[in-house]
């Protein structure tokens, strides 16, 4: 099978679906089967860009939670802006490893907090804790504690029970926030973990900074994995991605990345462009997903969300591939 080939132009860089097998001839909105649609990725072909999907308005939780990192949130259980029901939660788990809804699994979730000095007295804060499974696999390793942060309640709750299956829900701790309105306790964790979170920010060096406040002085760490790009680039790949994303997302640069951390006193020790090492871990367990399900029919439901996350990833990997959208690795270092 081949899987991921380059391509110019507008056409999305095919992560395998022409052996779907679906049978199914519901329509997307612009008209075409999810048949049709899979198997023009597969070929190349160029597609209609849809409109960014509207998130959810879920009624935001009145009941107040304290743990000793936070100065009040609300339980898991409030308002989220991109949706994520079972169905799609499953999916990602069968792609990217349980509890996960990001790429990288196990190892590299390990790997990016491997430098930050926690131990079982410790406690990290992560935002964006998804379904907790890069949680599971930091508390399992170095036993250290977990204030986390999640704006979608599904995801949250998902994080949860992920945390109760694992038995360490005694170490975690999940709040469902907005993350413009995250109020942290000063000088509190020893780490902070944040995957693709920032470039969904609009003020970011804000977010930042509110984050290198809650650090304890003495050798406290940042890391983070974002999306870059430049608010000038007028692209095609790059309008394809924001129109899939889901969410608003915010423009930014190396240079205004290095200039944040800066600002919050904080100082870099790895900011690194690895792009091409994140369209390898997508495009990897896209394929080994797609060995699973070769020759079997997929259910209507299913197809269709199979669809919209195909696309999703697609669009990202063309962007990325193009050089006009960039991951980026980054840890800094507070010693103040």
């Amino acid at each position: 099978m081949v899987v991921g080939g380059a391509r110019k132009t507008t056409r999305s860089y095919v992560l395998g679906f022409a052996l779907l097998g679906n049978d199914s001839n519901d329509e997307t909105a612009d008209g075409a089967s999810v048949k049709d649609r899979l198997r023009a990725w597969w070929n190349g072909d160029e597609l209609p860009v849809r409109p960014a999907p509207q998130g959810g308005n879920r009624k935001k939780s009145d009941q107040r939670a304290h743990d000793d990192g936070d100065a009040g949130g609300a339980d898991a259980g409030g308002a989220g802006d991109n949706s994520w029901p079972e169905i799609r939660r499953k999916l990602a788990e069968k792609i990217w490893s349980t509890g996960f809804v990001l790429p990288g699994g196990t190892d590299y979730a390990e790997s990016l907090v491997s430098g930050c000095s926690l131990t079982a007295a410790e406690t990290m804060l992560e935002i964006g804790v998804g379904m907790g499974g890069g949680t599971q696999i930091i508390i399992g390793k170095f036993g250290n504690y977990v204030s986390g942060y999640e704006r979608d309640a599904d995801l949250a709750a998902a994080a949860m029970r992920h945390a109760v299956t694992y038995n360490i829900d005694e170490k975690l701790v999940v709040k469902t926030v907005p993350f413009e309105e995250l109020n942290l306790k000063s000088k509190y964790f020893r780490a902070a973990l944040m995957r693709e979170i920032v470039y969904t920010m609009e003020d970011k060096a804000g977010l930042i900074a509110k984050i290198s406040d809650s650090l304890k002085t003495g050798s406290s760490h940042l890391v983070m994995t974002d999306l870059l790009f430049d608010a000038d680039d007028g692209s095609e790949e790059l309008a394809a991605w924001k129109a899939v994303e889901g969410r608003p997302v915010y423009p930014w640069t190396e240079a205004a990345l290095t200039k944040a951390l800066g600002r919050a006193e904080m100082q870099p020790r790895i900011i690194d462009d690895e792009s091409e090492e994140y369209c390898a871990m997508v495009v990897d367990a896209w394929s080994e997903y797609m060995k699973t399900i070769e020759g079997v029919e997929i259910a209507p439901e299913m197809g269709r969300v199979l669809e919209r996350e195909g696309e999703y990833w697609a669009r990202r990997v063309a962007a990325l591939k193009a050089g006009v959208l960039h991951y980026y690795r980054v840890e800094a270092i507070k010693n103040t």
